[in-house]
């Protein structure tokens, strides 16, 4: 009844604007016309030079709207451009215009009307343009009397930026009385067109700009060929969208007797109008498969022939022609309740979605009927009976009306609501419904060998203890926001995990899937014992281990998953096991993050490793390739190799440094570090590490490093250190010299800090090693700004190890033993600092000897077994306090020469000095 009465009205409207214009006079029976009273507030001006710089072309640009009307402007501006149109003027197409516009990057209205007109007209390339605001766009409606208020101001700037003429009107409509029956077939196609608000909204604009563009000046234009009159154009699509099949009908009124044709946007040209009533044009399009528009907006064109024409856009709106359905949905599944399926599945893309059909069947290929519609990726059927099986399809719908085709079919049926409880032997296969969770582990469930365990999504499995037995196959997918969740009833006090977790044994490559899944409380989360699951996108956090996988024929692949928190390992790796584990979150595990012991070649790619307490990785006797990690701030090292057997290849990680110095802290072991990652492997950059390896001798004038991986190295030749290079060794490292070979430090340094438990080694190649097999350990032969450090090292076999002529090294906690003639020799100025260390049976000169002005400072040593503890022939007084001489009051048998202090010294050996076996 509403539309009813909204169409009369409409149809009223229209039919005072359409016809009694020009009947009145003609009228022989009394016609009821409703009180139409105009308002106009007129101030139009023009420049008195316009008439002698007329512009030839004309640019209407989009009006401003300062009203708070979302889509006034465009409509006042479209009802200026049909009335300007009629002037002698050659105006440029307002789709053109707009096009240029966006172009030039102004792709609002302000941006336009904040751009000078003299940059706008060189941009278009006009002689003139106008500018538009609007003032007003108030609409009020009662039950018989309803009123329209627009205002606008208008601007001509020419192509010196002077304004040529400004306009500005408001026309309010105020109108009442009662409606009439359509007439004619023009009527009734403006009928089905418009509603009275539009009807109104025309009548506003039409009454607004009719008498305003008359006082644009047109000078010699004057003469030109009258051109056509229009007064109206419609089309009935009224904003929705059209699908092929449809039609479009056009409405033109205007001179009568002439040829009239109309245009959809740039898309389709040239569509033949009828004048089916005197000045009465319609004409119709029907849409075709192909045709696909956006918003193309109706223009209509009156032609007198001899090229006067007359055009006139749809004012009020646009046309969009669709004949592409939607892609076809995929359903997501299918999730039972007690009466009830729910269906998900993932959401369309289009922009002119309208929505989804749902379809169900008793059988999967056939006898589908529509059993509801939806905006919503999601649908419940209500009206499902427990324990019956049904098939469900889904289709998409666009605004025009166009339906995808159908999707593939998903199963669903109602389930008695839960809790379930669960125990013994699964020997067919099963589901575990969501609608029937939790299920309840009472006592060990086993699916045997030729059965699978299907759980939907969203599913709960709660354990009083036992675990989850797998021999046949396990599917387990949840999704991200509905995951599937292991985990026991109780947990005590001490938070001790209580449920054995789930165990696939011995499955070998049989396909079961974990995705999307959480498992917590158990004692381990997951076991594969020569079983090779995929495990995805799963948490296991709060278990006594996360996950355990041994044996040969164990080949998971443990992908994007959160291992966290678990009180014991995050990942344990053995017996001839090759898991692929990548791209993980392994973090703040009571101890290691991964341990890999016995496995074979597994592969450990694009984890994140972080925080974990008894080191990241761990690796011993295993084939691992650790690359493109992120492995950080784990205590106490980052990894963790075994000092004998092949090295840990963990080239290409990053390290939480870029800086390869301070790596040594944080690796352990026989660990390859060739090249590392400058940054987080997601867009890190390699960095090579200057790591020598082979055989060594001749120059080295540039930072280098030997390492635990290419442990033990020969010294062949000297190795002369110059150009100020710095020479690091890795913890764990033994170096072998040949006969009459050292390390000579001229303009340069050594670093060489081992470990309490590896050390670093300098001793003789020979297969049986004696006092004197080789010259010096190291010798600092010239003066030099760098410093050197040796910690924990061991030195044996020399003539004398270290070998001192210039320079301040430190030497702490080191073993220098069995050398021919001296452990240290200090001559010329130098001034080593020896703490802490053991120097027994170098039977030829003595532990440390000092000659010339050799000043160095020798405290809390343990002196044993020497042919002479010190020969101090130095002309400057020595530091020797807080030593152990070997005897409790020493004498000379262990001192030779004078300017000594030995006082205080230890009537025992020093505890923390080093020694090692």
């Amino acid at each position: 009844m509403k539309e009813t009465i909204k169409i009369s009205w409409a149809v009223f409207f229209l039919f005072i604007i359409l016809y009694i214009p020009g009947c009145v006079a003609s009228q022989k029976k009394p016609v009821v016309v409703p009180t139409v009273k105009k308002v106009f507030n007129d101030n139009n001006k023009s420049d008195p030079r316009i008439e002698k710089h007329l512009p030839r072309s004309v640019a209407i640009l989009p009006f401003v709207d300062r009203s708070g009307s979302r889509k006034g402007s465009e409509i006042v501006r479209r009802g200026f451009y049909n009335h300007f149109s009629s002037l002698p003027y050659k105006d440029m197409e307002l789709l053109q215009v707009d096009n240029r516009l966006r172009k030039a990057g102004l792709d609002n209205p302000l941006a336009v009307n904040k751009t000078s007109p003299k940059k706008l007209i060189e941009i278009l390339k006009v002689d003139a343009v106008v500018l538009g605001s609007i003032s007003n766009f108030d609409k009020l409606f009662a039950v018989a009397v309803s009123q329209v208020l627009v205002g606008a101001e208008v601007k001509m700037y020419g192509k010196d930026g002077n304004l040529l003429w400004d306009g500005k009107q408001k026309a309010r409509i105020i109108e009442g009385g009662v409606s009439l029956s359509p007439i004619g077939i023009i009527a009734n196609i403006v009928a089905a067109s418009m509603n009275l608000r539009d009807v109104q909204l025309l009548r506003a604009c039409d009454d607004l700009f009719r008498d305003m563009v008359k006082t644009i000046p047109v000078g010699k234009y004057t003469d030109a060929v009258r051109q056509p009159v229009i007064s109206l154009l419609v089309q009935d699509t009224k904003g929705k969208h059209r699908k092929a099949g449809d039609e479009i009908r056009v409405v033109l009124k205007g001179d009568p007797g002439l040829q009239a044709w109309f245009d959809i946007g740039a898309f389709k040209k040239g569509i033949d109008m009828k004048e089916m009533e005197p000045g009465g044009y319609v004409g119709i399009y029907k849409v075709i498969p192909g045709d696909n528009t956006e918003n193309a907006v109706i223009t209509g064109y009156l032609s007198g022939g001899a090229g006067n024409v007359s055009r006139w856009v749809d004012a009020l709106g646009s046309v969009t022609l669709d004949t592409r359905p939607p892609d076809t949905p995929a359903l997501m599944n299918a999730k039972g309740g007690a009466n009830v399926v729910t269906l998900n599945w993932k959401k369309n893309k289009e922009g002119d979605l309208s929505g989804y059909i749902i379809y169900r069947s008793r059988t999967p290929l056939s006898g589908y009927k529509s059993l509801g519609r939806t905006e919503f990726s999601g649908f419940k059927d209500k009206d499902a009976e427990n324990l019956t099986e049904y098939f469900y399809k889904i289709s998409a719908v666009d605004k025009a009306g166009n339906e995808s085709s159908q999707s593939d079919y998903i199963k669903g049926m109602g389930i008695p609501s839960g809790p379930t409880h669960v125990s013994g032997t699964i020997d067919e296969n099963t589901t575990w419904f969501f609608g029937s969770s939790p299920y309840i582990i009472d006592d060990t469930v086993v699916v045997n060998e030729k059965a699978a365990l299907l759980i939907e999504s969203g599913t709960q499995i709660i354990s009083n203890g036992k675990g989850l037995v797998i021999r046949g196959g396990l599917i387990a997918k949840g999704e991200e926001k509905q995951t599937i969740i292991f985990e026991a009833v109780t947990k005590d006090i001490s938070g001790k995990n209580v449920w054995d977790g789930i165990i696939f044994d011995n499955t070998k490559s049989k396909t079961n899937t974990l995705e999307f899944c959480r498992i917590s409380q158990a004692s381990v989360g997951v076991t594969c014992l020569s079983s090779s699951p995929e495990i995805r996108n799963s948490a296991f956090v709060g278990n006594n281990s996360g996950i355990d996988i041994s044996g040969g024929f164990s080949k998971p692949e443990i992908d994007k998953c959160l291992i966290m928190d678990n009180i014991s390992t995050g990942i344990n790796i053995s017996d001839g096991s090759e898991p692929l584990i990548s791209d993980n979150r392994i973090v703040n595990n009571k101890k290691s993050g991964l341990l890999i012991t016995n496995a074979g070649s597994c592969v450990i790619s694009s984890n994140t490793i972080q925080g974990n307490q008894r080191s990241g990785i761990v690796v011993k006797n295993s084939q691992a390739k650790i690359s493109y990690n992120n492995v950080y701030d784990n205590l106490p090292y980052n990894i963790e190799g075994s000092f004998e057997g092949a090295a840990v290849d963990a080239r290409n990680n990053w390290w939480g440094e870029a800086d390869w110095h301070k790596l040594f802290t944080f690796i352990s072991g026989r660990v390859s570090f060739e090249t590392i990652l400058d940054g987080p492997s997601s867009k890190g950059k390699l960095l090579k590490v200057p790591v020598l390896s082979g055989v060594l001798g001749g120059a080295i004038e540039s930072e280098s490093l030997l390492t635990t991986s290419n442990s033990p190295y020969n010294v062949s030749k000297d190795i002369v250190i110059d150009n100020s290079a710095v020479f690091f060794i890795q913890p764990g490292v033994k170096l072998l010299f040949d006969n009459r070979t050292s390390i000579i430090v001229k303009d340069g340094g050594i670093v060489a800090r081992g470990l309490k438990s590896k050390p670093i080694i300098f001793t003789s190649s020979g297969s049986t090693p004696l006092p004197g097999d080789y010259m010096n350990a190291v010798r600092f032969s010239k003066q030099t700004g760098i410093s050197s450090f040796f910690k924990y090292c061991k030195f044996e076999y020399a003539e004398s190890a270290i070998d001192i002529g210039y320079g301040m090294p430190e030497i702490t906690h080191c073993h220098i033993v069995n050398n021919s003639q001296s452990g240290i020799r200090c001559i010329n100025g130098s001034a080593p600092k020896i703490l802490y260390c053991t120097i027994a049976d170098n039977k030829g000169v003595a532990g440390i000897e000092c000659r010339g002005v050799s000043k160095p400072t020798i405290n809390h040593n343990n002196f044993i077994g020497n042919a002479v503890a010190v020969q101090a022939f130095s002309t400057i007084f020595i530091d020797a306090r807080y030593n152990f001489w070997g005897v409790v009051t020493p004498g000379v048998n262990e001192f030779w020469g004078e300017n000594i202090n030995l006082k205080p010294w230890l009537d025992k050996p020093e505890k923390d000095c080093f020694e090692y076996q």
